[in-house]
């Protein structure tokens, strides 16, 4: 997955800070949950250094997931989105690897 999709997923996830119609949230989960699933996939390695943070990611792809949506209040949906947009700004070169 290209750098800089990542950077564009966080930046949605930042985006999704302000009001936004549902239509847009929808989008979003769709986008947060191939790039986080993608990511857990490519850090995963049985017993590897890297299977902690293909774990992480898998749970936000869970958090994120567009077919059956976790249904949380707005606050720690912004939560989410903050630390979801920080954890990929801050590893994305291990996604593009």
């Amino acid at each position: 997955m290209p750098v800089m999709m990542v950077y564009a997923t966080a930046a949605m996830l930042f985006i999704a800070l302000f009001p936004a119609p549902e239509s847009y949230r929808e989008m979003l989960n769709l986008i947060a949950f191939g790039t986080f699933g993608w990511g857990a996939y490519r850090n995963f390695a049985p017993f590897g250094p890297m299977t902690l943070l293909a774990v992480v990611y898998a749970l936000f792809a869970l958090l994120f997931n567009p077919i059956s949506p976790v249904l949380l209040q707005p606050l720690p949906t912004r939560i989410l989105c903050v630390i979801g947009a920080a954890l990929l700004v801050a590893t994305a070169r291990k996604i593009a690897r």
